[in-house]
């Protein structure tokens, strides 16, 4: 993950936030007082916040890993996409 300083993301907002956003790659935004913050694209906070709510719910982590464990032991049905 790059990191920078605030003055030269404030300098390059427009520039940092299409490369993160086209290359899927967090940049850490650093200050001088140490209240560094990440900008990561609307898209990757989105899936971290769906992945967050999956694994909140217990029953929907274990269906998840259940299902995981049956395509490592072959244990599936492959079908045609129309």
């Amino acid at each position: 993950m790059q990191a920078t300083n605030y003055s030269y993301a404030r300098n390059n907002l427009k520039t940092l936030i299409n490369k993160v956003c086209d290359d899927y790659e967090p940049l850490i935004i650093t200050n001088k007082d140490n209240k560094n913050v990440v900008l990561i694209s609307l898209e990757e906070y989105n899936a971290l916040q769906e992945a967050t709510f999956i694994s909140s719910n217990k029953k929907d982590s274990e269906e998840i890993l259940e299902r995981m464990n049956d395509i490592k032991k072959g244990k599936f049905n492959k079908k045609d996409l129309l």
